[in-house]
């Protein structure tokens, strides 16, 4: 049993919780899981006066099968669905949906924490680019979803990313037609969000940009673009590359490391694979998906693949090594543990 100071009350109701008050508690014997036969320290809160163990505050907390969950993250950035993840590991697919809730918005707050840091020592330097890549949920024709992505272009490190809809498409059928009218009775008119999303890239480009250097961007010619990254950065810029979009792929373009990204994406979550059944239902669990590859591809996986034991996160200095899936899987307060235990 290793050594562990709880930094709060894990339960909202107490003061301690939220920091109103200065936390203080005492052990209080422990016990012995019997999933996987570790050795659990209790704790007991002197301000609530509740008991809880240093496993309130992780993932893994009350799940009857957490040696599965290294299994369940690399099936997600695997282009493996749900239904074929249950199969492998033998479980009930509502386990891996279960799964997907709960690993989004916890790596989603890892990758913060990392972003944080690399703020409080000055914020990222060097050269970056977004785009955009399209989906859908539930309907192609009449449920469009774009995801505009920020990296850095050398490391391909995933900076931010949002979902947000589209307008349904043009020239649809007489049944298409129909369904539209009747969904918008329901929901209202589909507009795009394409503007909203791209402005919270920007947004977390500015958080994260070191004060000290001007902003290098690469972007495409899409007329939206350059009136936002205006509004937050001025003129603020060592280079502003604007490429067409209809540019040859290849690598001598400036847009191949977003397009590389794009492409990655596309390849390694199941949700974007083009014409398949595969696609989100639902784009909230699309975000969800789409948090976990950037935890993995950030933090876990090689840069490249001639980069063997270097991440792209370790190449821009945010991390000393390459995380295991089973680390990133650890607390659910990745902010509040000690820089070592994460």
């Amino acid at each position: 049993m290793t050594a562990f100071t709880p930094p709060f009350c894990p339960y909202p109701s107490c003061a301690a919780h939220a920091g109103g008050v200065t936390f203080r508690s005492y052990r209080d014997g422990s016990y012995q899981r019997a999933v996987d036969g570790r050795r659990v320290q209790r704790f007991h809160c002197c301000h609530c006066l509740r008991r809880f163990s240093s496993q309130s505050f992780r993932l893994d907390y009350r799940q009857q099968k957490p040696r599965i969950n290294p299994q369940i993250l690399g099936c997600f950035v695997s282009k493996v669905t749900h239904r074929q993840t249950a199969r492998i590991l033998r479980i009930d697919r509502k386990t891996v949906q279960r799964r997907l809730r709960h690993f989004g918005p916890a790596l989603h707050r890892w990758h913060a924490v990392f972003l944080a840091r690399a703020r409080s020592r000055g914020g990222l330097s060097g050269s970056f680019s977004f785009d955009e890549l399209e989906t859908f949920e539930h309907d192609r024709r009449l449920q469009p979803v774009t995801v505009p992505v920020l990296i850095h272009r050398a490391t391909r490190f995933v900076v931010h990313l949002e979902t947000a809809d589209l307008p349904s498409r043009g020239g649809i059928s007489a049944l298409n037609a129909a369904r539209k009218k009747a969904r918008e009775r329901i929901h209202g008119r589909r507009t795009s969000g394409s503007s909203r999303a791209v402005e919270a890239c920007v947004v977390a480009l500015k958080r994260v940009h070191s004060p000290r250097e001007l902003l290098q961007l690469v972007m495409d010619r899409k007329s939206t673009y350059l009136p936002i990254v205006r509004r937050h950065f001025g003129k603020r810029f060592a280079a502003l590359i604007r490429e067409y979009g209809s540019a040859p792929r290849n690598t001598l373009n400036p847009m191949f490391p977003i397009n590389h990204m794009l492409a990655m994406l596309r390849d390694q979550v199941s949700r974007l694979v083009r014409r398949s059944w595969a696609a989100s239902k639902k784009q909230a669990e699309l975000i969800h998906h789409l948090w976990i590859f950037v935890a993995w591809r950030n933090y876990v996986r090689p840069m490249f693949n001639r980069t063997k034991h270097l991440s792209s996160a370790m190449a821009l200095g945010l991390t000393d090594r390459r995380y295991r899936p089973a680390e990133l899987l650890r607390w659910k307060w990745p902010d509040l543990m000690p820089v070592s235990a994460i």
